[in-house]
This record gives C-alpha cells, sequence and structure tokens, in this order.
C-alpha cells in the first residue's frame, strides 16, 4: 500500500521532488497513505472543476504571500511543467503581493528567475 502511494505522490509531483513526503512515507506509512488521499486524490490528482495548472498558479500565489519558499519552488515547476507561461506564474506571483507583501513579490521572482535559468528558459 505505501508503495503505491509513494508512486501516487511521485506521479503528482511532475518531478519537483519534495524529499520531504519520502521521509514521511518511511516513519509513518499509514498517516503517508492518508495524507496521499488529501493531496493526490482529493486535491491535485482529482479531476476538479479547476485544471492542475490552475491549482498550481493558485498554490504558487499561496505560497508566495505565506513566505514558504519550498512551496514557491515546487509550485511553480509544476505549473511551468504544465504549460504554464513564466508570464502566468509572475502574474500569480503579481497577486499574492497583495495579501503577502512584498517579501513574498521578491521571493517569488527571484525563485522564477532561478528556475527558469536552470531550465534555459528566458523570461518572455
Amino acid at each position: 500500500m505505501a508503495d503505491q502511494a509513494k508512486e501516487a505522490f511521485e506521479k503528482a509531483s511532475l518531478g519537483a521532488e519534495n524529499k520531504a513526503y519520502n521521509v514521511v512515507a518511511k516513519l509513518d506509512p499509514e498517516y503517508f497513505e492518508k495524507l496521499k488521499g488529501l493531496y493526490v486524490d482529493g486535491t491535485f490528482g482529482r479531476q476538479g472543476a479547476l485544471p492542475r495548472k490552475t491549482k498550481e498558479l493558485i498554490m504558487v500565489g499561496i505560497t508566495c504571500a505565506l513566505g514558504r519558499a519550498r512551496g514557491v519552488r515546487l509550485h511553480s515547476q509544476r505549473a511551468l511543467t504544465l504549460g504554464a507561461t513564466p508570464r502566468e506564474v509572475l502574474e500569480a506571483i503579481e497577486v499574492a503581493a497583495i495579501p503577502g507583501g512584498m517579501p513574498g513579490l521578491w521571493l517569488g521572482v527571484e525563485t522564477l528567475e532561478e528556475i527558469l535559468k536552470e531550465r534555459g528558459q528566458e523570461f518572455k
């Protein structure tokens, strides 16, 4: 069961690795299975009213507003992988500056620039 949950997380991650999930899976497989139910089955793996790309852009904004660097990176990477343009990611970051303030904007744009550089992409 835990192996299936790990596979589901890996598929949902779209290559943006979060090693913390591997640790949780190892330390508490029962909890990890429940977490998979919420994260994969209930949110990112579910075909709901919002496409996955939109969900990832929402998460970019939320994590910027909260100042969560790991989340900004993971969700920005995933949004880009799902076809979001750098400008769409930037707009999610800019919207987050309203509730989150300038530090969230700085975090978001610096992270986006790093990701694009890593991917050999330019902002258009």
